[in-house]
């Protein structure tokens, strides 16, 4: 892959440049080039500059004014690379601007190198990347989602849930430990509004055992605007409430009961999106007596001042107090989230704690993250982490208001469904198959955009063939996985990439071979963005590369040498379609 030219060079050009620098009083170099960049315009061979402006950047500056008039060193990179296969021409290449250092490598080894590798290896090719391995396994538990139960699961949760769900897939890739968490709010005076909506309007079990969540929301609703008539709704939502958390089992039962079927309504919503959780947590697993012990530990810390209103805060900076204890001695949201943070902690010890949540919620976390570190917590230093996103406009039903997930997805499903009558290209219309695009345009009309970005859904962008769509990751590979079922050549492990030497054929491996590097690019980042643009610039070189590499009517080396980079492209598409969350199609 290309990180391992990288390295090869790099490794090379430092001793090279150390022999050089050998006598000076300049630090020696232990690597110099961690800024090479693959030349796309190549039309030969794919090739790795540096210039010497890359050299001063790393502090070099007198050795780079050196160098441009030291042939020597030239030379001695030569003689460095001249028996190397894969980086076999060195030359250096200057200009009234600049002085670069140009490595062409070998095309032959180059693609053997990365077809090999791949077809070996496609459900986890990757993993064989020095520069996979460079990163330490980590413990990472990953909070996303945390819908409020007994409600349809609105659009609003949708970008934590896709999100959330990258961010576990691409820790998972290389090679973390990851436990995916949903923190569900199901606690609360509000669901002692939700047993007074639904004991006056005589909802019983039975009742609930059909379309439950509509009619929960729907007793929640009546409730609240009793409540708003009538303060003694409200007075009797608190006693409820209260009796819950001193273990009432009636009033527990009835929770129990609004918990399982929201669960269950929610895990149907969560496969449609190709989401699975291995833990759902809630707010009801701190009540009080977890929230007082962290209270306690304030306390006894000095981190919390009374008001004269009688509320407990915590200064989180001089401009900042944020309120752990209302007046009337109940918790908050935050004193929950410490108290879980902390129990995380003992359950997993976990190196890395992630949580996918808005960029409204920032402050929040800030606050939480420092509570923790003033309580001592060596793991909260540098273990925790707010993945914040933006806020997305204009995603509304067909009818123009904005409601549950299930409702859009409904409708990106008929609209698709739609679309494959009309098109002439399609070959399998099916409810399935609408359903299968219609998801995977929304999660990469979400995930193409810069994760802290707010941005403004458009129905006809993310449904349309061409262009920049989920559509056409599944169509590219549908396309790759047809071609290998009807070329007519069985494919074999460690044909001879020889045959392959058309610029199209050495554009496609230079962009198969960049897998890894972006792979890691956008976990360093969690910016799903860094892959999305990748996956289609693979579809590109991939769709070129059809046009003048036909398999059927060629020679049978070159149709199983075809073949095996076409296999090599599909795997490193199905890849990276599965990090977004895609289910890669077989027929659309």
């Amino acid at each position: 892959m290309a990180h391992k030219i990288r390295s090869l060079i790099s490794s090379k050009v430092s001793r090279a440049l150390e022999g050089v620098l050998s006598g000076t009083r300049e630090a020696k170099p232990s690597t110099v080039l961690p800024y090479i960049q693959v030349d796309p315009q190549a039309s030969q061979a794919p090739e790795f500059k540096l210039s010497l402006r890359d050299l001063q950047q790393r502090g070099l500056t007198n050795s780079a004014d050196r160098l441009k008039g030291l042939a020597t060193f030239g030379s001695s990179l030569v003689e460095t690379f001249e028996t190397d296969t894969l980086v076999p021409a060195v030359y250096l290449k200057q200009t009234k601007a600049d002085v670069r250092l140009n490595f062409k490598v070998s095309p032959s080894q180059l693609v053997s190198d990365v077809v090999d590798t791949i077809t070996d290896r496609p459900k986890d090719f990757w993993r064989t990347s020095g520069l996979v391995s460079l990163l330490p396994p980590q413990r990472v538990v990953v909070e996303y989602s945390s819908p409020n139960i007994a409600k349809p699961f609105h659009v609003g949760h949708l970008r934590s849930t896709i999100i959330g769900n990258f961010v576990g897939n691409i820790c998972s890739a290389v090679g973390h430990s990851v436990t995916r968490l949903n923190f569900l709010g199901d606690w609360g005076t509000q669901f002692g509004l939700l047993k007074y909506g639904c004991d006056t309007q005589g909802l019983t079990v039975a009742d609930l055992q059909e379309d439950a969540i509509t009619k929960l929301h729907q007793a929640y609703v009546y409730a609240n605007q009793r409540a708003a008539e009538d303060p003694k709704v409200a007075q009797t939502a608190r006693e409820t409430f209260t009796r819950m958390e001193e273990g009432e089992p009636a009033d527990l039962s009835a929770w129990e009961t609004y918990r399982e079927l929201s669960l269950i309504d929610l895990k149907r919503v969560y496969g449609r999106l190709n989401v699975s959780f291995d833990e759902y947590h809630g707010e009801s697993m701190y009540p009080q007596e977890a929230c007082r012990e962290v209270l306690q530990a304030m306390e006894n810390a000095g981190l919390l001042r009374t008001l004269s209103d009688g509320r407990k805060v915590y200064p989180v900076n001089p401009n900042q107090d944020v309120t752990i204890e209302k007046s009337d001695g109940s918790t908050l949201y935050i004193t929950r989230d410490v108290a879980a943070a902390l129990d995380r902690f003992n359950r997993y010890a976990f190196t890395r704690m992630i949580y996918v949540v808005e960029n409204g919620q920032s402050d929040h976390f800030t606050a939480l993250f420092s509570i923790l570190r003033a309580l001592g917590h060596r793991w909260a230093e540098d273990g925790l982490s707010h993945v914040k996103f933006g806020r997305v406009r204009g995603m509304s039903s067909r009818k123009g208001t904005a409601v549950a997930l299930e409702d859009l997805l409904d409708g990106a499903r008929h609209l698709m469904s739609e679309k494959q009558q009309t098109s002439k290209t399609t070959r399998v219309s099916s409810q399935a198959s609408a359903e299968e695009l219609a998801v995977s345009s929304v999660i990469v009309g979400d995930l193409k955009q810069r994760r802290q970005r707010d941005y403004e859904f458009s129905w006809g962008k993310a449904l349309q063939a061409s262009g920049d769509t989920g559509v056409k990751l599944q169509y590219t590979h549908c396309r790759l996985l047809s071609l290998e079922q009807h070329c007519g050549v069985a494919p074999r492990p460690r044909v001879s990439t020889a045959p392959l030497v058309e610029p199209q054929a050495l554009a496609l491996v230079t962009e198969i071979a960049r897998f890894d590097e972006v792979l890691v690019e956008a976990y360093h980042e969690l910016e799903a963005c860094v892959l999305v643009a990748y996956l289609f610039r693979l579809c590109s070189a991939t769709n070129a590369a059809f046009k003048v590499l036909p398999i059927k009517s060629a020679p049978q080396e070159v149709a199983e040498a075809r073949l095996a980079l076409f296999l090599a492209a599909r795997h490193t598409l199905a890849a990276g379609m599965a990090l977004l969350g895609l289910r890669p199609m077989t027929r659309m």
